[in-house]
């Protein structure tokens, strides 16, 4: 891969062009990982991760009492999109049902209240 400023889709398409991921095409999604940041405030965990390049139509966030879930479309096609999906671990039991998203300038905050 060449210097900085790729972005995570940029850094697919580099790993798919070895023969490997030629191969194994369907097992693609498993090859990226979205680094995250969770902190624990007074009230709220907060979950931050750099999304730059997707859409609000790209990103997905959900929860349960002990995880964010992200998934990213990374690729949109007619029999199927290609997803990637990753659970971040709380510190803390979060109120699932009032996860709030805010996404702006390639970057991706989550606010859950703690239980």
């Amino acid at each position: 891969m060449e210097g900085t400023g790729k972005d995570h889709r940029v850094m697919v398409e580099d790993i798919t062009v070895t023969p490997f991921f030629r191969r194994h095409a369907g097992h693609m999604p498993a090859t990226i990982k979205l680094h995250a940041e969770i902190k624990e405030e007074k009230d709220d965990v907060v979950l931050e991760t750099a999304i730059t390049g997707y859409t609000k139509e790209d990103v997905h966030v959900s929860g349960t009492p002990n995880t964010i879930e992200v998934t990213l479309v990374l690729e949109r096609k007619e029999d199927g999109d290609v997803k990637f999906h990753n659970s971040y671990f709380t510190p803390k039991p979060i109120n699932h049902e009032k996860i709030t998203v805010e996404h702006g300038t390639g970057l991706l905050r989550v606010r859950a209240p703690k239980k």
